[in-house]
């Protein structure tokens, strides 16, 4: 099980699209996860005012919801064996993102945190929180991804 938890983590920094972002996984358990970007000329989308792109706040938010979402799911199936996990992981999916931009995405560093609200058989929903260096939210959202 922790070996597998501990592939999911390098797998987050793997994925090119999070290298791009520079997408730092800090802190992961079954329940919660902390992930973290600084920001960069390539993730402005308000040229004139230099603030974070809408779409790389909702992509942040998808993410930390997914890895907490595939933590819960590796937890919920502990008699499974590690093929079988893997296969689940595999199979997992976002069904349903809502993101409420609170306020321009200003800041040097961002930080992202999820936690589970309820994981069943096949459905898991998140929250997800995106702050600011200066902790002001940037962006709240709710998750369903598929588990199971």
């Amino acid at each position: 099980m922790n070996t597998l938890l501990q592939e999911l983590a390098q797998v987050v920094g793997e994925i090119p699209f999070n290298r791009t972002l520079g997408l730092k996984l800090d802190s992961f358990e079954n329940d919660y996860a902390i992930l973290s970007f600084s920001m960069k000329k390539e993730l402005v989308g308000n040229f004139f005012y230099g603030i974070l792109h809408g779409g790389v706040i909702s992509s942040v938010l998808d993410m930390a919801g997914g890895v907490v979402a595939m933590a819960s799911a590796l937890q919920k199936h502990q008699d499974k064996t590690t093929e079988e996990l893997r296969e689940i992981l595999t199979r997992s999916s976002t069904v349903n993102l809502h993101v409420n931009y609170v306020r321009p995405g200003k800041g040097e560093r961002f930080i992202a945190k999820a936690s589970i609200v309820h994981a069943g058989k096949r459905l898991c929903f998140t929250r997800i929180e995106l702050h600011n260096d200066e902790g002001k939210i940037i962006a709240t959202g709710d998750g369903t991804y598929l588990i199971g």
